[in-house]
C-alpha cells in the first residue's frame, strides 16, 4: 500500500554540532530537522524516515581520487574547503580535529544514494541534506568535500540500476563540480540554471548552462521550465537528482546571493513544477537540499518535501 511507502532519509546526525571543532562560521543549518518538526506538527504524528549508511570508501573512489581522499586526514585541507578566515577557527587540544567530520560527510553521501535507491523503487524520494554539488574530484571547494550526487550516481551505474541519468541543478550556484566530472560524458545530462553574476567566478561547462542575470528573475521560472524540456527533447533519463536548493529565496542571508531574491511562492512553484513534471513522466526523481543559509530558507524545503509526500500518497 502506498501509505506504507518511505521516501524519506534523514539521520540525527546530520546535524554536526561545529563548535567541538572550533568552528564558528555560520554554515547552513540542518534544516532536516526543522522540515520534520513543522510536518510532524501539521500531522500531528511522526514523520517515517530511514536512515543511511556511511558511503563506503569503494564508491566515493568512483569519483575522487585516492590522492584526494587520502588529504582529508589533514585539518588544513579542511580549513580550505571551508573557508575559515581569522576568528571562525580556534584551535585547541580540547576540540575534536576537523578531519573527524570525515564520516559526518560520508553519513550525508549515504543518504543520498539512499535517497536515489528509494526513488527507482518508489518513484519520488528526498535526501534531507546533501547536494554537495562543487566538489571536484581531486580536491574540495565551496563548503562541498565529497560530491555525493556523483558518487550515487556512478554507484547506481556500476550496479547497472541505470544507464541514464538527468541532473537539475536549481541551486544559485552553478553546479560546477558535477559539470566537471561528466563532461563528455553522454549518460549523465548536467542541466544549472544558476546566477550567471554570483559564485564561482569561472564556471564550468554543464550540458546545459542557463546563466541568469539579476533583471532575469520576474522570468525565472519560464528559463527553468524551457530548460527542462530543452532537456527533454534530446535525453531520456532513468533518474533525476533534483537540486533543490534554497539560497535563489529573497530571506537567504549569504552576502553573494543578492542576485536572486525569489518569494517562497515563487519558490513553491518552481519545486512542485519539478516534481510534477517527472511524477507525471513515471521517471523517478531524488531531491537534494544543496544551498541555503539562513533561519528562514528551512520553508522553501518544508513545501517541497510536503508537496512530494503529497505526491507520492504518503
Amino acid at each position: 500500500m502506498a501509505m506504507n511507502k518511505t521516501i524519506l532519509v534523514y539521520s540525527p546526525k546530520y546535524n554536526t554540532d561545529l563548535s567541538i571543532f572550533g568552528v564558528s562560521k555560520p554554515f547552513a543549518l540542518d534544516r532536516g530537522q526543522m522540515v520534520l518538526d513543522q510536518l510532524e506538527k501539521d500531522r500531528d504524528k511522526s514523520v517515517a524516515r530511514v536512515e543511511p549508511d556511511l558511503i563506503s570508501v569503494e564508491d566515493l573512489e568512483l569519483v575522487h581520487t585516492k590522492k584526494y581522499l587520502e588529504t582529508l586526514k589533514d585539518s588544513e585541507v579542511w580549513k580550505q574547503i571551508f573557508e575559515l578566515r581569522h576568528k571562525e577557527f580556534f584551535a585547541s587540544p580540547k576540540n575534536l580535529p576537523l578531519s573527524d567530520l570525515f564520516d559526518d560527510i560520508r553519513l550525508k553521501c549515504g543518504g543520498t544514494l539512499l535517497a536515489t535507491e528509494l526513488a527507482l523503487k518508489h518513484g519520488l524520494a528526498a535526501n534531507l541534506g546533501g547536494g554537495y554539488h562543487h566538489a571536484f574530484p581531486d580536491r574540495g571547494r565551496g563548503f562541498c568535500v565529497l560530491n555525493d550526487i556523483a558518487v550515487s550516481i556512478r554507484s547506481l551505474q556500476k550496479r547497472r540500476l541505470v544507464k541514464n541519468v538527468l541532473i537539475v541543478d536549481l541551486d544559485f550556484h552553478q553546479g560546477d563540480g558535477t559539470a566537471l566530472i561528466f563532461k563528455n560524458d553522454p549518460t549523465v545530462f548536467t542541466l544549472s540554471v544558476h546566477s550567471e553574476e554570483g559564485w564561482p567566478e569561472e564556471k564550468q561547462q554543464s550540458t546545459l548552462d542557463v546563466g541568469l542575470y539579476e533583471n532575469q528573475m520576474k522570468d525565472y521560472q519560464q528559463h527553468v521550465e524551457n530548460a527542462v524540456d530543452k532537456a527533454l527533447q534530446t535525453f531520456t533519463p532513468d533518474l533525476v537528482i533534483y537540486i533543490g536548493g534554497s539560497d535563489p529565496y529573497e530571506k537567504d542571508v549569504l552576502a553573494g546571493t543578492k542576485f536572486m531574491q525569489l518569494t517562497l511562492d515563487e519558490m513553491n512553484k518552481r519545486d512542485k513544477y519539478v516534481i510534477d513534471k517527472f511524477a507525471d513522466k513515471q521517471i523517478p526523481l531524488a531531491m537534494v537540499f544543496a544551498g541555503g543559509y539562513g533561519p528562514h530558507v528551512w520553508e522553501v524545503h518544508y513545501f517541497a518535501v510536503k508537496y512530494m509526500l503529497n505526491r507520492a500518497g504518503c
